[in-house]
């Protein structure tokens, strides 16, 4: 295994055994759920946005630690963010699992690149998108 392998194995490990952005959000504004039925993970995302910015973000439910990894390194890349930016980085996100497009993400989203492993296993790959097409689906709604 290469070095950026192995460091990309610590940041899955590190953030399915420490995820960030874990439990409700008091006011949070928007919430959406999502189900990867295949696997049996299941996430409860809420949102605090105001003037176009992400706010806040919560995580509920459980799932794999796939799920669990790509869901706090979701959260941790869109907090803060305008909700176009955030459009913006899961675009590239799911470019780079579904369409094995090269990534061009700014310094502080490098970490998401440790996913980017997973599209050799097409059956986790609904694992590691579920969060962000979660995100997807609650942004419609502002």
């Amino acid at each position: 295994m290469s070095l950026t392998e192995d460091l990309y194995k610590d940041v899955i490990l590190q953030h399915s055994q420490n995820p960030s952005h874990r439990g409700p959000i008091a006011d949070a504004n928007i919430r959406e759920a999502g189900v990867n039925r295949s696997c049996g993970d299941e996430l409860e995302l809420e949102l605090f946005v105001r003037d176009g910015r992400i706010e806040k973000v919560g995580i509920l439910g459980h799932g794999c630690s796939i799920h669990t990894a790509s869901g706090s390194l979701m959260a941790d890349a869109v907090e803060g963010k305008t909700t176009a930016d955030a459009a913006r980085i899961i675009a590239e996100f799911k470019g780079m699992l579904l369409e094995n497009k090269e990534t061009h993400f700014d310094a502080d989203l490098e970490e998401l690149e440790a996913l980017k492993g997973v599209k050799r296993y097409p059956i986790r790959v609904k694992c590691a998108t579920l969060s962000w097409n979660t995100l997807e689906q609650a942004l419609k709604k502002i």
